[in-house]
């Protein structure tokens, strides 16, 4: 197994707003995709399967895929939860956890409309069914732009939260907007998680560095082709040139 791909995904729910067409993905698109990866012979693997992977040195099987959705949604319940069972795929969901049992109010309003989040109930009875959580800080940050006392506040308050109420470890973190600085992964790794997923693009390897995990974005509204193709280039952008753009860059750069 020479690389294996982790994709993202937000909502999974119809998009009420023209900015939410790339994060609502609604769930008849999301379980076909989910169909195409299964079709194409894509194994999905755990996000436990992936931290063994480098830290057990624990084989992956080939062409593995991870699932993960930033958030923590309530429409992830009541619409991703039923596909994932259907097709028996594990998934990570990574928990802002400020907001539980709230909305998503740090999202700019009219931009996006007012969603319900996951409850702690909803958030246990997912996790009986196989469902791993992870943190995503307590208010949904740009950690950037925080001290070091602050990051530091966000990551061991949420990973604590989260640890009490599901009652085993929390070893796993996404940066919100994918943002972070050499500092952060510090503190990160300083924190106790294993896995920090990232908003950068491509495949990962055994020499990608697990706190600094590369994700595929999945827009909502992505068809077949599209999701193919980001899967095959590891690519977050796609169009009908991109695979002509690419190997005329091979050839040139061969040439060259």
């Amino acid at each position: 197994m020479s690389r294996f791909i982790i994709l993202m995904y937000h909502m999974i729910s119809e998009p009420q707003t023209a900015a939410e067409v790339r994060f609502a993905c609604p769930p008849r698109q999301f379980e076909n995709h989910l169909r195409l990866l299964l079709k194409k012979g894509y194994t999905p693997v755990s996000i436990n399967q992936v931290s063994n992977y480098y830290t057990q040195n624990t084989p992956l099987p080939d062409k593995a895929v991870l699932i993960t959705l930033d958030d923590g949604f309530e429409d992830n319940y009541l619409n991703a939860l039923p596909i994932f069972q259907r097709y028996q795929i594990p998934s990570v969901i990574y928990l802002a956890t400020g907001v539980i049992g709230k909305t998503n109010q740090w999202m700019a309003a009219p931009t996006f409309s007012e969603r319900k989040m996951l409850s702690w109930l909803q958030i246990k009875e997912m996790a009986n069914y196989g469902i791993e959580f992870g943190s995503h800080t307590v208010s949904h940050p740009r950690l950037n732009e925080l001290d070091d006392n602050k990051v530091e506040q966000e990551l061991v308050m949420s990973k604590q939260t989260i640890e009490e109420h599901l009652g085993k470890e929390c070893a796993h973190f996404a940066y919100p907007y994918g943002l972070l600085t050499e500092s952060t992964k510090d503190l990160v790794q300083k924190t106790g998680f294993k896995t920090a997923c990232s908003t950068r693009s491509g495949f990962n390897n055994v020499e990608r560095d697990p706190l600094i995990l590369h994700r595929i974005e999945v827009y909502g509204n992505d068809p077949a082709w599209k999701l193919s193709q980001k899967i095959n280039f590891g690519t977050n952008e796609a169009n009908l040139l991109f695979p002509f753009q690419y190997y005329a860059k091979r050839l040139i750069s061969r040439l060259g």
